[in-house]
């Protein structure tokens, strides 16, 4: 199931369905967080934990909707 829910988010993100980078609330992160670093160089390992927080996010996201949607059958 992980890996499916990689591969549909990495489907999202590539196809623009989900933009980060279009988000300004998101933007105005990323770049405080950028702006901790010498030349906006992020560590490898800052930017992966970015990387792991987005994709546990929508992963939460997916799995809510999709109780959700059992839940509104249901009822």
């Amino acid at each position: 199931m992980k890996e499916k829910l990689k591969a549909l988010y990495l489907q999202e993100i590539g196809k623009s369905g989900l933009d980060f980078d279009n988000d300004p609330e998101y933007r105005a992160y990323y770049t405080q967080a950028e702006a901790l670093w010498e030349g906006g160089d992020m560590p490898a390992a800052v930017f992966h934990l970015l990387e792991t927080s987005n994709f546990l996010s929508f992963t939460h996201g997916f799995r809510l909707g999709i109780r959700l949607a059992r839940w509104a059958r249901a009822g």
